[in-house]
């Protein structure tokens, strides 16, 4: 039978019947997350702790390992023994009159690490022989155990070699603790006989005009009690409610459908489309299910969701190609990691999802199932930015995982590992997908699943997800599921801006590039002399090589970007000139990378710089810093990724006009042509006709080739106003190659392009004038001179002479021809900002 319950108000009477002034009313949930207390047989004295967290977390936040951990060599020295017990969480919570007997209670873990004993009162909930794996959610029923007062005790051992446990793989040393802890939310949920497991809303979107969506919702409820229910499952949507009588048996969970046929609400006319940033508005809409029995609620869950479409294809060429609302769109994204101790915060988790928008990336690559709780996919929601997750190298690889190798197949390939992925698959996919951000799971990053895993996965995914399904990051092939579409070739180490149009068989630009990069991305001097002791700051040291990546193999010191350095600009006789120079490195390299991708567009379908951030106080593959600070590769994308912008094509040696912007209109292409002495060589302007995922050739430079020069490129709108500007100094002869010895990190090098004329003329600071604004500062850069100034770094300082963090500038690292005067802005909300250009 189905009952429609219009008006509105009939569905807030009935849930104001369910609310009987309990300390608890079916349907809420209770956080513990702060007042525990951690412990261990082999240390001295409790830590006070919050939940989520780590053990090496909380103890490093309480002073334990002293100051600076993360910083020199100290995280070297740490005794790691003191982890190999047992470290117990505890908190005592108080009810203020007793559990209600006519509730049901569960008490929710989403997130163990790695091994646990749970005791509720006294009484073992859970074993650690039975119970283990870290991406499980568990759920206890304690509807008989809970008192009044309540001590609730955690016990843990950390992940053993084998072990599927969260991966840093070889970004960053290893956890000292494994991660052990309590790493997502503890919870207690209160709910009548039946419960709402899970909502799961599915928008089938109508792309030819944006007119309607239908929404198909499938609702989880599970029958707690020994005895047959039957009630109304309940939706609640945009001001209107349905529901219809539904049955469960004793102690059965089933899966209800809902959709227009029989919930004419779930149809919506003119609705409100979620898009990324870069399109559109990330528009979300709420919808709530609930069941009632005998017109009081028993439970219900509130899920945020998004009206849109994702899909993909594989081209011509096998590349895999993502649309969003029927627009193929260009994948610009970088790879996320936690920090090494799980212990980002609301606040630095929305700096950083903010700082992917401001870059003009569209996307973030998530190689594991990161974040301690939902807040980071919450933030890529409500902020318009895609996300790819899944699976993390962490284990196909014996060295990181412990287990032997499947050639082909990575290290899950036995009856317990394979069972215990599959649970986590379905939890987390569960957990996941009603996510509008989220455009795709990965299951295999450098292999694919066996295929009988693989079909396992499929199984649960078709159940549960629709978006697409990647076999692997790599270019590989399932017997299963076919052609990943992707690829993961390199390079890891520096290349020059050129190799990306040059390469036709690696980590070239074209089709859909996984994870690459140029390698270190060093931090600001400022950050620097935080992580590295001064007496070992210069010359470069073996510190320095400590806070590269944790490779065996590569990728471990500082020499490739050394010799960048070296051979590029020539050699520094201080810190100051090396770190300017290694940033002029990093500008051009990262910032080169995108540009290529997006003038090779359609031929080019994604690419994810690799990183975007570290762990910890790293100078390898980051576009901003541990610390929160930008890197010089952070502008050099921003730029390289306006919406609209001119890029250099090294290739065939014009300038390409390229746009993603979704709005047509003609512009005025601008260029200023300087020899390496800068005399002004040539200038010209042109009118462009920017359409979305164009990329067409305006100015031909090749008449150039025969000497150093700077090439100056502008877009004007019809009003003269600038919409973006950009900055080639390009050699004499580019780099060349080696491409028959390219390996999985690198390409060697035959020859280097000389640029040094780039820095030739000595120190050339431009004048720096600074005004108020309501939200920050408009600061003008002068450059009187006669001489090109070539990347200057505006520098943001507190009254301590700290970097402020975040200072959000709309250009930095900036180059101006002679005479040029340029205005930027600053967004801080820190008074007494002294600003200074370097």
């Amino acid at each position: 039978m189905n009952k429609f319950w219009i008006p509105v108000m009939a569905a807030v009477l009935a849930l104001a019947s369910c609310s009987g002034g309990k300390l608890m009313e079916n349907g809420d949930v209770l956080v513990l997350d702060s007042g525990w207390t951690l412990s261990s047989e082999g240390v001295s004295g409790s830590f006070d702790a919050k939940v989520p967290s780590t053990v090496a977390g909380v103890l490093n936040e309480e002073g334990y390992f002293g100051k600076n951990l993360l910083e020199g060599k100290n995280y070297a020295s740490i005794d790691k023994s003191i982890f190999d017990g047992v470290w117990t969480y505890k908190k005592v919570f108080v009810f203020p009159s007793a559990p209600a007997s006519s509730q049901k209670y569960e008490l929710v873990f989403d997130g163990l690490d790695y091994y646990a004993d749970i005791t509720l009162n006294g009484k073992k909930l859970a074993s650690s022989d039975t119970t283990s794996g870290v991406f499980i959610r568990r759920a206890y029923d304690v509807s008989v155990v809970l008192k009044k007062k309540n001590t609730l005790e955690v016990s843990l051992k950390r992940a053993q070699p084998g072990d599927l446990n969260i991966g840093f793989v070889d970004w960053n040393p290893r956890p000292v603790d494994e991660s052990m802890g309590i790493v997502r939310p503890v919870s207690l949920h209160a709910t009548g006989d039946v419960s709402v497991e899970d909502v799961f809303v599915i928008p089938d979107l109508d792309t030819e005009n944006f007119a309607s969506a239908d929404l198909k919702v499938n609702v989880t409820l599970k029958n707690h009690s020994a005895s047959p229910v039957s009630g109304d499952l309940a939706v609640s949507f945009e001001g209107g409610e349905a529901s219809l009588e539904v049955s469960l048996g004793a102690g059965e969970s089933s899966v209800f459908t809902l959709d227009p046929s029989c919930m004419p609400l779930l149809h919506v006319s003119s609705p409100r489309v979620w898009w990324s940033h870069d399109l559109g508005t990330p528009e979300m809409y709420s919808l709530t299910a609930s069941f009632c029995i005998d017109g009081k609620i028993s439970d219900f869950k509130e899920v945020p969701f998004g009206i849109r479409k994702i899909e993909s294809r594989l081209t011509a060429n096998n590349y895999r190609q993502f649309t969003l609302n029927g627009k193929d769109i260009l994948l610009k994204g970088a790879g996320w990691t936690d920090d090494i101790f799980l212990q980002d915060t609301p606040e630095t988790l929305r700096r950083q999802v903010e700082y992917v928008k401001d870059m003009n990336l569209n996307c973030i690559r998530f190689e594991n199932i990161w974040g301690k709780d939902d807040t980071v996919y919450d933030l890529c929601d409500r902020l318009g930015v895609l996300a790819l997750v899944g699976w993390s190298c962490q284990w196909e690889w014996e060295d990181y995982c412990g287990l032997p190798e499947s050639d082909g197949y990575g290290c899950i390939n036995t009856p317990e590992t394979e069972d215990l992925a599959v649970k986590y698959f379905r939890d987390q996919v569960v957990r996941l997908h009603n996510h509008p951000a989220i455009i795709g799971w990965m299951t295999g990053s450098d292999r694919i699943p066996n295929p009988g895993l693989e079909k396992r996965y499929m199984e649960i995914y078709s159940a549960q997800e629709y978006r697409p399904y990647i076999n692997s990051a790599k270019n590989q092939m399932s017997t299963v599921s076919g052609w990943s579409g992707s690829k993961m070739e390199g390079p890891y180490e520096y290349v020059g801006p050129d190799y990306w149009f040059f390469d036709t068989e690696a980590g070239g630009a074209f089709g859909f590039n996984t994870e690459t990069g140029i390698g270190a991305n060093i931090p600001q001097i400022e950050s620097l002399k935080k992580m590295i002791p001064e007496s070992e700051l210069w010359p470069i040291s073996d510190t320095w090589n400590y806070h590269c990546t944790a490779s065996s193999s590569a990728m471990n010191n500082m020499n490739m970007l050394t010799e960048a350095v070296n051979r590029h600009y020539g050699e520094a006789s201080s810190l100051e000139e090396y770190v300017k120079k290694a940033h002029a490195v990093d500008y051009n390299g990262t910032g080169g990378m995108f540009a290529a991708f997006r003038v090779r567009m359609p031929l080019a379908t994604g690419i994810v710089q690799w990183m975007l951030n570290s762990a910890w106080p790293s100078m390898y593959w980051q576009l901003y810093d541990w610390y929160g600070v930008p890197t010089a590769g952070y502008y050099g994308t921003k730029k390289a990724c306006e919406p609209m912008q001119l890029l250099f094509n090294y290739a065939d040696r014009s300038v390409y006009a390229v746009s993603e912007s979704p709005e047509d209109c003609i512009l005025t292409a601008s260029v200023k042509v300087y020899d390496q002495d800068s005399r002004l060589l040539s200038e010209g302007q042109s009118p462009v006709m920017m359409t979305y995922r164009d990329s067409r050739p305006v100015f031909d430079l090749g008449r150039f080739d025969v000497l150093p020069h700077f090439v100056f490129l502008t877009l004007t709108d019809k009003d003269g106003k600038v919409v973006a500007d950009n900055f080639y100094a390009i050699p004499r002869k580019d780099n060349a190659y080696d491409f028959s010895k390219t390996n999985w990190y690198k390409t060697p090098f035959t020859r280097w392009a000389d640029l040094s004329f780039t820095f030739a003329g000595g120190e050339n600071l431009p004048e720096v004038s600074v005004e108020k604004t309501d939200e920050g500062y408009n600061v003008t850069l002068t450059n009187g001179s006669q001489r090109v100034s070539a990347m200057n770094i505006l520098k943001a300082k507190d009254p301590d002479g700290n970097l402020i963090v975040p200072a959000v500038w709309s250009d930095n690292f900036i180059s101006l021809y002679p005479g040029q005067k340029k205005t930027v802005t600053l967004k801080t909300d820190v008074k007494n900002v002294n600003i200074t250009v370097e």
